[in-house]
């Protein structure tokens, strides 16, 4: 019995210490983005094909995209469906992508997408994705607007966080509740969307 205690108690501590290194805030890397060319990665739609980001900036529309995972409630779970607003505003002008950083199946994807609700496409990515973004799991919801040439316009992360980080340096979210933080990054994310047009 002794002998499980102590198995315990190592898995306690081990975990712990494992999980304070995994859940760091973003070191910057990301700001090193903003103003250069996008990086391609691969992705798995919906059907199970594979594609490339390069694939939907070759169509000369913007690209939003917003990497999210399904581990990461409430935070990406409420911030999604308000997100679905600006998708259905400029789903005609813009590529919009929901790239789910997860090794999720085709049923798994689909029971996420109801429960949250989404309506944005929904690409599996990994490693690739994670890399190449500078993405660490405390950043996510992480959204790139990219600009028709493929030049990466602006970075936001955490948009439904008092944490919020965006490059280029925008001003930080005094204490609100979740909601108004969210509704506020939504209407941000209007503007800069409206700019990548050219309204």
């Amino acid at each position: 019995m002794l002998r499980f205690v102590y198995i315990f108690l190592f898995l306690m501590i081990f975990g712990f210490s494992y999980a304070q290194s995994e859940f760091k805030f973003p070191k910057g890397e990301y700001k090193q983005l903003a103003g250069k060319e996008f990086l391609d990665f691969r992705m798995i739609d919906e059907r199970g094909k594979v594609v490339h980001l390069k694939d939907f900036i070759k169509k000369g529309k913007p690209v939003v995209i917003v990497f999210w995972a399904i581990g990461d409630a409430p935070g990406t779970f409420e911030f999604l469906p308000e997100f679905n607003k600006l998708y259905r505003k400029y789903k005609d002008k813009v590529n919009f992508l929901a790239v789910l950083l997860s090794r999720s199946t085709a049923k798994e994807v689909k029971e996420a997408k109801k429960e949250i609700p989404l309506d944005i496409p929904v690409y599996l990515a990994y490693r690739e994705a994670i890399e190449r973004y500078k993405i660490a799991k405390i950043d996510v919801p992480y959204i790139v607007l990219i600009k028709p040439d493929g030049v990466i316009e602006r970075i936001m992360i955490r948009p439904e966080s008092y944490t919020r980080y965006e490059e280029p340096k925008q001003p930080l979210t005094s204490k609100k509740v979740r909601s108004e933080i969210i509704a506020e990054s939504i209407e941000k994310l209007d503007s800069y969307i409206r700019e990548l047009l050219g309204e």
